[in-house]
């Protein structure tokens, strides 16, 4: 049973009306329009996008630099992952206790601070693996609490109304700095060096601060939380346990997160040891996923209005894992990007659809708190990435990446022909 408000509810299937092959295109950028508040939280959110994916590109090409080591690049990962993984359920709690575009601002900062002393310290060779673990750590810190405050504030500016919409404009503006962020760093180190990247994210990062501070919706808890925060955390673990729903729709976002994002750690094995297509090859191999997400988001944010929704999130979720499977095997340059770009396009409309799911099922007083749990999720991303990382030094890049995320397809294969509840959500 949900738990939104009757009005809520009525509003959302209104939303989920509006849209379809008669109006294709005309409510693509809909809530950009509408909303004033939207289009500065938009900003602000691309431009975090931009400064994750430029520093994706920057630190994973760093550490190969520093120890050839594909172990490292997962070690390093899994420090940032552990971190957002143990944070997460106290930034719930956060998000839902204080003011969420104040928590943004400052957690933009601190982000924005660990890009410049890192710029420094590449720049000044001053610069060892041990100091990411250290870096990694805060940003995983940072990271735990401002995810699910971005994803909460589009409800807060939006509404349930046009949150479908809401959400596939910010998937699109972040599948754009998908492609424009690895792009940019990979051309960035190519030209300048690793530290001409670092420089772009902490400027990236500072913008989106400044821009957040400038919305008018101070994104305020819809109740008066008097326990303390560590209560309030137990208080939305319970609430999840107790609803099938959001179990269920959280499992199916920490299935991809365990057993298939790990891969992209590895991309830069990918392309200088199989497809051996170096920096700048590698910086648009690991955009291809957005080239198709951007298609994705698109196609999402028209067709907000089908029903069996739960169909298209198992049927989405399947296409990426098989897809990344064959990328894996291949060993031509082109072909990797292609599946990647196709990809994309199924991976974007399942995360899209996850979110609407998760979001128009939980209450308003634990919305954060559960958004949290859909953030902590992709913290075991880095633990898989430490295990695939070691296997990957034993039996290679390109079988130990297939027998993960071809494992991940019979799984989700099995829950789509099993769960009857997911196919009627």
């Amino acid at each position: 049973m949900s738990s939104t408000s009757p009005g809520s509810t009525a509003a959302a299937a209104e939303a989920l009306t509006a849209g379809g092959l008669r109006g294709f295109g005309k409510r693509t950028l809909y809530t950009l329009g509408k909303y004033p508040d939207f289009r500065v939280l938009w900003l602000g959110n691309v431009g975090t996008m931009l400064a994750q994916w430029v520093q994706f590109v920057a630190q994973g090409w760093l550490i190969f630099e520093l120890t050839n080591s594909p172990f490292q690049i997962g070690a390093v990962a899994f420090v940032r992952g552990a971190t957002t993984l143990g944070v997460s359920p106290f930034a719930g709690a956060i998000t839902d206790r204080f003011s969420r575009r104040t928590v943004l601002v400052i957690m933009t900062a601190i982000s924005s601070a660990v890009g410049t002393l890192l710029a420094v310290l590449v720049i000044t060779h001053l610069i060892s693996v041990w100091m990411l673990y250290l870096t990694a750590t805060v940003d995983g810190l940072a990271e735990a609490v401002n995810q699910p405050a971005r994803q909460v504030m589009i409800y807060d500016v939006v509404g349930a109304e046009d949150l479908p919409n809401g959400i596939a404009v910010n998937s699109l503006g972040a599948n754009t700095m998908r492609i424009a962020g690895p792009a940019l760093g990979g051309a960035l180190i190519g030209a300048f060096g690793v530290g001409a990247a670092f420089i772009v994210q902490a400027g990236a990062y500072l913008f989106s601060s400044v821009a957040t501070s400038r919305i008018k919706a101070r994104g305020e808890p819809s109740g008066r939380h008097t326990a303390s925060v560590v209560e309030s955390m137990r208080d939305g673990l319970r609430y999840a346990r107790g609803h099938p729903d959001v179990r269920l729709l959280v499992f199916m976002a920490a299935l991809p997160s365990i057993l298939v994002y790990p891969y992209v750690s590895f991309i830069p094995v990918f392309a200088e040891d199989v497809l051996h297509s170096g920096s700048t090859g590698y910086g648009f191999l690991a955009s291809a996923v957005g080239y198709g997400s951007i298609i994705g988001a698109v196609i999402a944010a028209n067709f907000s209005n089908v029903s069996k929704r739960g169909q298209i999130l198992v049927w989405t979720t399947f296409i990426y894992m098989a897809l990344v499977t064959v990328f894996a095997l291949s060993n031509n340059y082109a072909l990797s990007f292609a599946l990647l770009v196709v990809a994309g396009i199924a991976n974007s409309t399942y995360l899209m659809f996850n979110q609407v799911m998760i979001q128009l099922v939980v209450h308003d007083d634990y919305r954060g708190r559960v958004i949290s749990l859909y953030v902590m999720v992709s913290g075991i991303t880095p633990f898989s990435a430490l295990l695939m990382g070691a296997l990957i030094d034993v039996f290679g890049a390109q079988v130990t990446v297939a027998g993960f995320t071809g494992l991940a397809s019979l799984i989700v294969l099995f829950i789509g022909v099993t769960s009857r509840r997911l196919r009627e959500i």
